[in-house]
């Protein structure tokens, strides 16, 4: 396990879901282990709905450092999606967070991740949420 990891929003969802204790848990130990956890603030955008009904995500979300979408990112990921085939622009930025910041990927989605990380030319880990 690497240093830091990046949480696209099959990850949070999993966290969120009361009945699914082992990704907290996992979320948990990450913490306590001091890994440093990134989540793009648009995969937060996705799994936000009403705060104050989801309580665990919010306070999972504490624990995290959350990196902002901004204007320097829109050329990079226009690329990234051409050069993959791809069309999702959370997957794309989740696949950029981590190509920057040399960090494993805990997500559902391996597929589209793996492509785009392969367009990156990088070879990162995707856990399983």
């Amino acid at each position: 396990m690497s240093g830091i990891v990046v949480y696209d929003s099959g990850a949070l969802i999993a966290i969120a879901d009361r009945r699914n204790r082992p990704a907290f848990d996992r979320h948990i130990d990450r913490i306590a282990l001091g890994i440093k956890i990134l989540v793009p603030a648009v995969v937060a955008a996705q799994v936000v709905r009403t705060p104050a009904t989801q309580a665990r995500l919010m306070r999972a979300l504490r624990g995290c450092d959350i990196v902002s979408f901004t204007a320097e990112h829109h050329v990079p990921i226009g690329q990234l999606l051409a050069s993959s085939g791809t069309a999702d622009v959370v997957d794309a930025f989740v696949a950029l967070v981590a190509a920057t910041a040399t960090a494993e990927i805990v997500s559902g989605d391996i597929r589209d991740l793996g492509r785009l990380l392969s367009c990156l030319g990088v070879k990162l880990p995707i856990l399983p949420v």
